[in-house]
């Protein structure tokens, strides 16, 4: 959300720039496609391994629950005929509670993943940002765009900063 506004107003200072400040020849532009930059950086893999990991435990423990949900509901299949309407009864209120239960479960397991994500996101996002922002002054950038953002289409292999971006990132 952020990275699309930055974009757009990024756009749309370029677009509001009087003819007389600067010609479209006069900018210098730099292109990043801070997706890939995350997903293959030293860092963004460290995160992406920590989030797979806390996901298969919490798909164990999900899993879990659902194996005795299906023995409970098996049972009560297999006890309909001899079951006592109340035991019946009572079985199919656990199996029912037991999947309110289950979907809290899911719910829950998927909050604290997203907000585990944004968590381990965050400092790399930071050092992105901080590497950008050094990159554009050391470099005399007018604007660096983000290819990953619908924004930008098409770029010549000159203005690919993805890269040296990257490589400054493993670095520090």
């Amino acid at each position: 959300m952020r990275k699309s506004i930055l974009a757009i107003l990024a756009f749309v200072m370029l677009l509001a720039m009087p003819a007389a400040q600067a010609s479209a020849k006069d900018l210098k532009v730099g292109v990043v496609d801070v997706e890939y930059i995350i997903h293959t950086s030293a860092k963004g893999k460290a995160a992406k391994a920590k989030l797979k990991k806390m996901f298969d435990d919490k798909q164990k423990e999900l899993d879990g629950e659902q194996k005795k949900l299906l023995e409970l509901k098996k049972e009560i299949e297999e006890q309909s005929e001899m079951a006592t309407p109340e035991k019946r009864k009572a079985k199919v209120l656990e199996y029912q509670q037991g999947l309110l239960k289950l979907q809290e479960l899911y719910m829950k397991n998927q909050q604290e993943l997203a907000k585990k994500e944004v968590e381990l996101m965050k400092p790399i996002l930071t050092s992105l940002e901080k590497i950008l922002t050094d990159f554009a002054k050391d470099g005399d950038y007018d604007l660096i765009m983000n290819r990953s953002e619908q924004g930008v289409l098409f770029t010549k292999p000159d203005f690919d900063l993805t890269k040296q971006v990257l490589e400054k990132l493993n670095a520090g």
